[in-house]
């Protein structure tokens, strides 16, 4: 087990700003970080001495990319596509997301991702099915034909995950009180999405059943004077974290500034909701049949709604910093806060017997490589 390193002009742990320091990591272990003086004479290192090295970034929520979707392609070979192609851009970690599918297909994307875990392939943190247990009056870009109440005894039919995480997103106020609390005590970490619930409706037994709140402002109901809504109780809600989309088409940057500035400490989180397109040469994909495309940067189907986004985490954690949010604080919202979300301890730092996960970013915040798991990737 031999001692490697990896430095740059500053390397951020999570907490604290480190310049000209090495990175130490024992197989995919981080061991500490030490002042180039004070490096021994015998380990070698990579340098990138105009570089940064923070935490790698972590998505939870990507539908696509590489000229793959996952809902077309649920295979290892997709997922491990889809992983590379996000690689490009930041991502050392990822939820592959599988929107609103057939019972069939969700086994399907189910065991996939176990197989892609159990094969190693860089960088699969588990999966999200987005859908199809949702509200049809805010559907989005899902076939509401899909959507459905699931009863206990068909999740225990599902092959869920022994290793990963399992997000699900759901309306809470079209499933019973009893599905929540079934996903809770089987480890999947559950989000209100795709809702239109009123805020009595996530009160009382439900509210605390729930994790976090997918894509805040997007498909879900809103601010209102007569009632808070979906938006007014995940901003409300102290336990749950939010995430939200900053690409600058999904929310405006003032909103996403508002709910910097209202939502608890540490819970606000980066997701890119990121197709096909991410990654692709192709400005067009096929969801459900229908043709989604990038039009003037905007992921829209033929109707011109939009339909996912069209981004990649680096170019989220830039569009915060320019928006204002605190340089540290943005590398957080990409790595710490996601790892957090999906119960992940061993990612999101830098710290001593953390994973020896990083992104590299020029003075632009551009990627420019990426290790998972000890592994240097570009």
């Amino acid at each position: 087990m031999t001692l490697r390193g990896i430095s740059a002009h500053r390397i951020f742990d999570g907490t604290t700003f480190h310049f000209d320091s090495v990175l130490v990591y024992r197989d995919d272990i981080v061991v500490d970080i030490l002042p180039k003086a004070e490096v021994p004479s015998d380990l070698s290192y990579d340098d990138y001495p105009d570089k940064t090295i923070v935490p790698g970034f972590i998505d939870i929520q990507v539908n696509g990319g590489g000229e793959v979707m996952f809902n077309n392609t649920m295979t290892v070979e997709g997922i491990n596509t889809i992983c590379k192609a996000h690689r490009k851009h930041g991502t050392a970690y990822l939820l592959p997301t599988l929107i609103s599918a057939t019972t069939t297909d969700m086994t399907n994307a189910l065991n996939a991702v176990a197989n892609a875990i159990e094969q190693r392939i860089p960088g699969v943190a588990g999966i999200h099915l987005e859908g199809p247990w949702l509200n049809a009056n805010k559907k989005g870009a899902h076939d509401a034909g899909k959507f459905y109440a699931p009863s206990v005894s068909e999740l225990e039919s599902f092959p869920w995950l022994a290793m990963g995480t399992t997000l699900v997103t759901l309306a809470p106020e079209c499933v019973d009180t009893e599905v929540l609390a079934w996903l809770k005590n089987n480890d999947v970490v559950v989000s209100c999405g795709h809702s239109n619930a009123s805020s009595h409706e996530l009160s009382g037994e439900k509210l605390p059943l729930i994790d976090g709140f997918t894509h805040l402002f997007n498909a879900m109901s809103p601010l209102e004077g007569r009632d808070p809504g979906v938006v007014g109780t995940a901003l409300m809600a102290d336990h749950a974290w939010c995430s939200i989309i900053v690409d600058d088409i999904h929310v405006d940057s003032a909103n996403v500034m508002l709910a910097k500035r209202l939502k608890r400490q540490q819970q606000l989180l980066i997701v890119t909701d990121a197709m096909a397109s991410v990654g692709s040469i192709s400005n067009s994909f096929v969801l459900d049949g229908e043709q989604i495309s990038v039009q003037n940067g905007r992921l829209v189907n033929a109707q011109g709604a939009l339909a996912g986004a069209h981004i990649g985490m680096d170019q989220s954690v830039a569009n915060v910093i320019q928006w204002g949010i605190e340089e540290a604080e943005a590398f957080r919202m990409a790595s710490m806060y996601p790892a957090r979300a999906i119960n992940r301890s061993d990612l999101g730092t830098l710290k001593s017997g953390s994973k020896a996960s990083v992104t590299i970013l020029n003075s632009d915040y551009r990627a420019s490589h990426v290790m998972v798991d000890g592994q240097l990737l570009s």
